[in-house]
């Protein structure tokens, strides 16, 4: 699978209910036991739930300041939601190029943990 196949794929909670789409994809660095280096793994995605909203990278991290920029960035993510790797069941390429993938959750979007938490606990460091 490629990244460029999940930006923008359509996502599909367990209810069958299309809940937005993926805004971005969270890469975590993990050590393999057979490399000197670290290994990318997928963590999560993050679903941008309005389909004319865009996250205009608001959903990489929190931005405080200036207080402009915090107003709209709050604004942009209020209703984006955070699913982790391990909630996604499937994953359907686009039929075409440059249409969208679908992904398939084993949760509701209420169950999902809304994007702004997510940043909270990044921050911590935990």
């Amino acid at each position: 699978m490629r990244l460029a196949d999940l930006m923008g794929a359509r996502v599909i909670d367990v209810t069958g209910r299309d809940i937005g789409h993926v805004s971005d994809v969270r890469l975590t660095e993990a050590a393999a036991p057979s490399r000197r280096l670290p290994g990318l793994h997928v963590a999560g995605i993050v679903i941008a739930t309005r389909r004319r909203s865009r996250l205009l990278a608001y959903d990489h991290r929190p931005v405080d300041a200036p207080w402009p920029l915090t107003a709209l960035a709050r604004r942009a993510t209020r209703h984006a939601l955070w699913a982790p790797w391990t909630a996604v069941t499937a994953h359907r390429r686009p039929p075409r190029t440059g249409e969208p993938g679908t992904v398939t959750l084993d949760q509701t979007a209420a169950s999902l943990t809304p994007l702004r938490d997510m940043h909270a606990h990044w921050n911590s460091g935990t």
